[in-house]
């Protein structure tokens, strides 16, 4: 080969090769600043789970937001066609979240709009990466991996709030959750001591057990009438009575052995149930385990609470 030709091809395979090292280089520092300044984030593989097995893994069994530490959390997240498990978290400023995010069928995306998260979801595989949230506001979590007809439904939230909101959001949720947690209760006492004579839908049975379904807000309203309906769970009631003018003379047998968040949680059942909440006269305050504790011990019987109804002048 000529001398001359074969500088030329070497000079322009240097300089190929130079282009390739800068473009390379390049590629390094691109990626150096979104980590560094654009909070870019590459996730790890953490583990494995079987799409099957998924919401049976330690982690996945309960998903969502868990405080570990002073503005520390963990957040773990199930997606599947065509959702987020969570599809929303609320977080204090600055928190610093560590996520497990895993796919329960086909892969997915996570990503987290106006920051670096932008994370692919593998079936089989345990996604985890850091995210620290320092700006307020809302930010919209997408799927990008197309997933199926329904993918452009797959959304999600983020919303960050100042450290006073978040605490009032903690409070309001844990009154929620006891809310839930009282109310899930009250209908399990109901339906294993109640509903065989007054029926799961509140109605009773006619001319032997009365209805719930009204009966029990007008017996609130009455004056006397809150003190009233303890007494009727705690002591039992006997004698006829009559109810949007049908005659009962069924027995209603006392229920001291059920505890007192037990009989405060069925009364509000009763109250809430069947669309009672809706007629609730204004400013009810719902019954509270201390007021049944307060009621025991006074040693009536079932005619005495008989007598005590008819002073409400209810018929």
């Amino acid at each position: 080969m000529d001398q001359n030709r074969h500088e030329a091809i070497a000079k322009w395979e240097r300089r190929w090769l130079a282009l390739s090292g800068l473009l390379a280089l390049l590629f390094v520092l691109l990626i150096a600043y979104s980590l560094a300044i654009e909070g870019g984030h590459i996730a790890q593989r953490s583990g494995r789970a079987s799409p099957e097995e998924l919401t049976s893994h330690e982690l996945f069994q309960d998903p969502g937001v868990r405080a570990m530490g002073p503005n520390r959390f963990q957040v773990t997240m199930v997606a599947q066609a065509f959702s987020f498990d969570p599809a929303e978290i609320v977080l204090p400023q600055g928190a610093e979240v560590t996520f497990f995010v895993a796919s329960k069928d086909v892969l997915h995306g996570y990503q987290l709009q106006n920051t670096g998260v932008n994370v692919e979801l593998i079936p089989g595989e345990i996604a985890s990466f850091r995210a620290t949230f320092d700006k307020l506001g809302e930010f919209r979590v997408t799927c990008n991996e197309y997933c199926g007809i329904g993918h452009h439904n797959m959304l999600g939230k983020v919303t960050v709030l100042p450290a006073s909101q978040y605490a009032q959001y903690q409070r309001a949720e844990v009154s929620t959750q006891a809310a839930g947690a009282e109310e899930a209760l009250g209908e399990s006492v109901y339906t294993a001591n109640c509903s065989a004579c007054h029926q799961a839908t509140g109605q009773g049975l006619v001319g032997a057990f009365p209805p719930l379904q009204g009966h029990a807000v007008d017996l609130y309203g009455a004056e006397g009438g809150r003190e009233y309906l303890i007494d009727v769970l705690l002591y039992g009631l006997q004698g006829p009575i009559t109810v949007a003018g049908t005659s009962y003379s069924g027995v209603m047998p006392a229920w001291q052995q059920l505890g007192d968040e037990e009989i405060a949680a069925v009364l509000n059942y009763a109250l809430t149930a069947w669309g009672n909440d809706a007629v609730l006269p204004g400013g009810i305050e719902l019954y509270r385990a201390e007021e049944i504790t307060a009621r025991r011990g006074t040693g009536l019987s079932p005619q005495d609470v008989y007598e005590r109804r008819q002073t409400l002048a209810l018929e």
